[in-house]
């Protein structure tokens, strides 16, 4: 029987009078929840057990949850509770984001792509936790788990060089406690074993704890090729979450953690669908920070010529006609946002390319138009079109990534972080100077634009702003 993964500290393991029950509960797979639900008579028959044995078990076994059940959530006048501490996460914009920082007992998620810079905020906040309470920290200490490699000290060391005042205070990497785990086993042995004792050890100096990232041996190692593997796997991430938020609460730290993306792509349906607003699909976008134009476009989306039909059309099949406001006349690509920064980049190319066109007044330009009257405008349109830069109308992308862990995940996360990496169009195209340009590679065109966004919280309301990544660590913009 699985009684030590749902009761580890029963004593009943220890008990030689029920070992011989408990050998037939795993013999005939009699779980602790069956043990629990199901009457003595048909437990004593599938055991082929005595009752009395069965019946003094069970009386002894829903006493000890019991026990747990009070202990554990023992209910407690509001007055001594004490709240959440904040510290700083080294940006004053990003505080007031964040409803002033980053709060301890509870869960905050910072999720994003690759090259965001999710691990540059996890390294910024192991040092300002050490700052004193005057300075925006805690003066505490950070225990810091990682799962795709080692530690990069060498920029910790770049963040305070940067700020030399910080040596003043005793921020240093002495104060940050770092492990590695290679697989599962390893992660779940340190969440489990090893993460309680050091807390233990060093009982209220300990306010941050870093797990970069959560979801990366998981998604490898846990299967899901069948419905029951799927369930086991929802309540082992529950169990996870609730154990970490347990000892958030127990030793008053904040849990940071990272998060890996996965794609969702837009799936067609062989006939119209309306989505409920109580379904998870439906409520998706808003969980993971999707923009609204991706949302609708999502639950307009149906498989029957869907990129030509009309949104009057779609509404008729969807009974949606009084409860929109679109206009019946479009379509549903025309949901979908345009994207004005390839649409600036277009127009001062073409303004170069064509400049006899646009000395004309003429706005409608021809896209596919490429030869230019003087040679140096020639030379350079062909540069353009040698790398594959051919300018045209387009939408923004549709936004397909989501956090791992899913929803079991989610339910337990307090402050859920998007870091967002796109492209917007460079200085030198906004000041219209295309026709100073003497390179050929059309990337100049483009600047990269990082936003942190706020997709839902209980200290602040959702936002975003825009942030770089410098020498001193990420800083608003």
């Amino acid at each position: 029987m699985d009684l030590y993964d749902e009761l580890p500290t029963s004593a009943l393991l220890c008990d030689p009078e029920f070992t011989a029950l408990f050998e037939a509960c795993l013999r005939y797979r009699i779980t602790t929840i069956d043990f629990l639900t199901l009457n003595v008579r048909e437990l004593a028959k599938i055991s082929q057990r005595s009752i009395n044995e069965v019946v003094k078990v069970k009386r002894l076994l829903l006493n000890e949850f019991d026990q747990q059940f009070e202990e554990k959530d023992k209910v407690q006048p509001v007055r001594k509770i004490e709240p959440p501490q904040v510290f700083t996460s080294g940006d004053m914009e990003i505080d007031s984001l964040l409803g002033g920082g980053i709060h301890t007992k509870s869960i905050t998620e910072i999720f994003g792509e690759s090259s965001t810079g999710k691990s540059q905020l996890l390294m910024q906040l192991c040092l300002n936790v050490q700052l004193p309470v005057e300075k925006g920290g805690l003066g505490g200490k950070c225990v810091y788990i990682t799962t795709e490699g080692d530690l990069p000290t060498s920029r910790l060391n770049g963040i305070l060089d940067s700020r030399p005042d910080w040596k003043d205070f005793g921020v240093s990497q002495a104060n940050i406690f770092t492990v590695s785990c290679f697989d599962l086993v390893s992660q779940e042995h340190i969440l489990n074993v090893q993460l309680p004792i050091l807390l233990e050890r060093n009982k209220g100096q300990i306010k941050l704890i870093i797990i970069d990232s959560i979801s990366h041996h998981m998604r490898v190692e846990l299967e899901t090729k069948s419905f029951s593997e799927s369930q086991d796997n929802r309540y082992y991430v529950d169990k996870m979450a609730e154990n970490l938020l347990q000892l958030s609460k127990q030793y008053s730290t904040a849990i940071v953690v990272a998060n890996q993306v996965g794609d969702k792509p837009l799936t067609e349906r062989p006939e119209n669908f309306v989505h409920h607003f109580m379904d998870y699909d439906y409520q998706l976008g808003w969980l993971v920070g999707w923009r609204d134009s991706t949302i609708m476009y999502r639950q307009y989306y149906t498989d029957d010529n869907s990129k030509n039909k009309s949104i009057r059309n779609h509404q008729q099949s969807q009974r949606l006609t009084q409860t929109t406001t679109l206009d019946p006349n479009s379509t549903v690509d025309d949901l979908l946002s345009d994207d004005e920064d390839y649409s600036l980049i277009e127009r001062e190319v073409n303004k170069v390319m064509n400049p006899e066109l646009y000395s004309q007044g003429d706005s409608n330009l021809d896209n596919n138009t490429t030869q230019a009257n003087q040679s140096t405008t020639a030379k350079r349109s062909r540069s353009i079109n040698n790398n594959h830069f051919a300018p045209r109308k387009k939408k923004r992308r549709l936004d397909i990534r989501i956090p791992n862990l899913g929803l079991s995940w989610a339910n337990h996360v307090t402050t859920r972080i998007l870091l967002k990496k796109s492209y917007k169009a460079s200085p030198m195209i906004k000041r219209g100077e295309v026709k100073f340009y003497q390179g050929v590679d059309p990337a100049s065109f483009w600047q990269v634009k990082r936003t942190l966004q706020i997709v839902y919280s209980t200290f602040s309301k959702p936002g975003e702003i825009s942030f770089a990544i410098t020498k001193k660590g990420i800083e608003s913009t």
